[in-house]
């Protein structure tokens, strides 16, 4: 059975089958090993070259397979664990490997994994830039532990769907600057080092960087006094040269990349410019700034001479504009406006330039200017913390450089990243996309003619509402489900319960813990004094009382869901049947529970497919009703925990758990008509987009909402290779 990497229906129930397996199969395996993970990519380079890097921590760089033929990779830089002086901390404990030179078009294949190449001339291109997680003393704390709130993940895999041809990053990488002094962000890395490229870039980034070769731009955070050393081992287009890069303490003077083309095919070239020595000052007469970016410019003009069709990339806007409340508008940065003005260029762009695509400015951005050709491009919105709200309307006289009037414009302050179309007759269409793919604003790029021009229509389709139903609130049990690994859905649900604070008391009733330690969860809760962030000592302590097995889930996910029950003062409700308890019930040593009134063959016969779906049809029949027993047993717990809490209380009891304990047919809802009858009892299901379509799931739940399917493995190979032997069986996968 193949993955399509859509999902297949039967994912629903997979992982339920793996926990139960596991509980099966006698003995916990061994974890498996830890460490940085290799990652590699494919970038292209000076006249379209393409050059393969590898982070490994192994010992030898590897070989790839290149056209069939194979190809040793060289050392490009060796791990340095000793850092800079004054970045303490930085360092770098992987080599970075390369094979330089290699045909964009070249087939490339490590470990059995091939590395797209570059379509001629490509004709789906993603755009993004200024992607990591802010956090920067005194006063920027992005909350890179929120989805939400810093959604590169889902825009790198909301982007990789689209299957482009090329992706383009405008720059700024790297953004955890200082150590994190807010909840949101508890717990990360932080400074230049390794560590903080891992986390704000290569984790991230992992399915886009596999989906499409890249061309990478030089941000001002890439600088030598921020995370140059970084740029230069792991992204700069041009061989290592240790004289230029970054890595001698105090060598914060920047001698930036010198311009190079990049040729797609059909006459376009991009033309890529690291713009990263300039700052936001007004240059002085005779600034060496100045005087480094006009020759720059020469450079690019001697670029775009030999081609029909330019896109100029650099980092800082050169036609574009930012906003700021309490100021107003901004130009586009001095001191490339000053070395622009002395070459007296007529249309303030090197000569044909038909579009500056830019970041820096965190925002999406397209404008026309009055007497100038290019159109002015700025996709500074892949995650690092948004601008504030721009107007809606952008006048006319505003100015980005001196003599260049804004003629058209438009903006927008949502996370996202763009995609480009080739169109016919030299057309392209611009598309912003959000972040999680939705289309919010198409526009057509007339580039083939001058003056160059574009026409925008709005077109974000009417989104489902975020809110829960009318009913949940009035519910005695609200059973709100998950997707138990996908990032969105734990977003979501989150916002609810925050909204549901607003409206009464509950209690809180979790999968993830134990029934059997209720009391010691009850007594670690009533010990808490005061309020509580998601990284306090004193909230693990009370999920560890109540049995939470922390390499079974996902800490992160659930911390914010028990940090609100413990400072709102809900009870805490423990649900789940322990291991010993499930294995004794599959294995016949302990009396089977009774199925619930009026059990049918039917719903036998549902519940037994689901299991059996689950696990991808690769167990013994024999094995089966002892599964279904032990899910059957689980669901009648939970409901006994929750009517329990709800008597004894007489506050509605909230459930957390997986969409498969919510089925209204076979689990949860049935077994609380049973033991509480006429109780209002509302099911909430999180799912993913496949699911949201199988049509043997309408009408299981009471309410469905749809979340971005979160990028996985396949679980039938994972199984597959479980069952034989060649993978331990996880602790760290629970039920959807």
């Amino acid at each position: 059975m193949s993955w399509d990497g859509a999902g297949k229906r039967w994912w629903v129930h997979f992982w339920a089958g793996i926990f139960l397996l596991a509980c099966w199969l006698p003995g916990q395996a061994a974890e498996e090993g830890q460490g940085l993970a290799d990652r590699i990519f494919r970038a292209l380079g000076p006249e379209g070259q393409s050059t393969i890097r590898l982070l490994t921590t192994a010992a030898t760089c590897p070989t790839l397979v290149v056209d069939g033929q194979p190809r040793p990779m060289d050392l490009r830089v060796g791990p340095r664990l000793e850092p800079r002086d004054d970045h303490p901390g930085s360092v770098f404990p992987e080599r970075v490997c390369e094979a330089a030179h290699i045909p964009a078009a070249a087939s490339v294949q490590w470990q059995g994994r091939v590395l797209p190449a570059l379509t001629h001339p490509p004709r789906r291109i993603v755009v993004l830039g200024d992607t990591g997680c802010r956090i920067k003393w005194p006063g920027f704390y992005q909350s890179c532990n929120d989805p939400l709130q810093w959604p590169l993940a889902q825009v790198a895999h909301s982007a990789a769907a689209e299957h482009p041809d090329l992706v383009l990053h405008v720059g700024d990488y790297a953004y955890r600057e200082s150590p994190c002094l807010a909840s949101g962000c508890a717990g990360t890395p932080h400074g230049y080092g390794s560590d903080v490229w891992q986390a704000d870039f290569f984790e991230p980034m992992a399915p886009l960087l596999e989906a499409a070769p890249w061309v990478m731009v030089r941000g001002n955070h890439e600088s030598c006094a921020r995370a140059g050393q970084g740029w230069f081992r792991y992204l700069d287009p041009f061989p290592y040269d240790p004289a230029h890069s970054c890595s001698v303490s105090g060598g914060t003077r920047e001698a930036p990349d010198p311009p190079y083309g990049v040729l797609l095919g059909d006459g376009l070239q991009w033309v890529v410019m690291d713009s990263t020595a300039v700052s936001e000052k007004k240059p002085r007469p005779g600034s060496a700034t100045v005087e480094t970016y006009f020759r720059q410019f020469a450079q690019v003009a001697r670029l775009t001479a030999r081609s029909t069709q330019n896109w100029l990339t650099l980092h800082h806007p050169i036609l574009g504009y930012g906003y700021l409340p309490l100021v107003g508008y901004e130009p586009a940065n001095y001191q490339l406006s000053a070395a622009l003005a002395e070459h007296h260029y007529p249309d303030w762009t090197p000569p044909g330039v038909q579009l500056v695509v830019q970041g820096h400015i965190h925002t999406f951005e397209l404008s026309r200017f009055e007497g100038t050709s290019a159109l002015g491009l700025i996709a500074g919105f892949g995650g690092s913390m948004l601008e504030p709200g721009f107007p809606v309307w952008v006048p006319g006289h505003n100015e980005v450089a001196p003599g260049v009037r804004v003629a058209q414009s438009y903006n927008d302050q949502h996370y996202g990243y763009l995609l480009m179309e080739r169109m016919e007759g030299g057309q392209w269409r611009l598309t912003e996309k959000d972040a999680q793919g939705q289309t919010r604003r198409t526009c057509l790029l007339a580039l083939d003619r001058a003056p160059t021009g574009f026409h925008c229509e709005g077109t974000l389709p009417a989104a489902q509402s975020l809110d829960l139903p009318d009913s949940a609130g009035a519910a005695d049990y609200l059973l709100l489900g998950e997707v138990h690994d996908n990032q969105a859905g734990h977003a979501l649900r989150q916002h609810w319960l925050e909204s549901l604070v607003k409206r009464r008391d509950y209690v809180l009733a979790m999968e993830q813990l134990n029934r059997a330690r209720q009391t010691p969860l009850t007594e670690a809760e009533d010990k808490v004094r005061g309020p509580v962030a998601q990284s306090d000592p004193a909230l693990h302590a009370v999920a560890e009382a109540g049995g939470f097995d922390f390499k079974g889930w996902h800490w992160d996910f659930y911390a914010p869901v028990l940090a609100l029950a413990v400072n709102q003062r809900w009870p805490l409700g423990a649900t789940n049947l322990d291991r010993q308890t499930l294995m004794k019930l599959m294995t016949g040593k302990e009396p089977l529970p009774p199925e619930p009134l009026h059990w049918s063959a039917r719903q036998q016969e549902i519940l037994t497919d689901e299991v059996r779906e689950g696990h991808c049809r690769l167990l013994p029949e024999t094995q089966l009703p002892g599964m279904v027993t032990a899910q059957q047993a689980r669901d009648r717990s939970m409901a006994e925990s929750l009517v329990a809490w709800h008597h004894q209380t007489g506050k509605p009891v909230i459930l957390l758990a997986g969409n498969g304990h919510l089925r209204k047919d076979t689990a949860v809802p049935l077994w609380l008509q049973q033991l509480d009858p006429g109780a209002r009892v509302v099911s909430v299901a999180i799912l993913e987009p496949e699911q949201m379509h199988d049509p043997k799931l309408a009408g299981v739940y009471d309410e469905t909402f749809e979340v971005p399917l979160q990028a996985r493995a396949d679980p039938c190979v994972v199984l597959r290779e479980r069952l034989s032997g060649k993978r331990p069986l996880p602790t760290d996968q629970k039920a959807p």
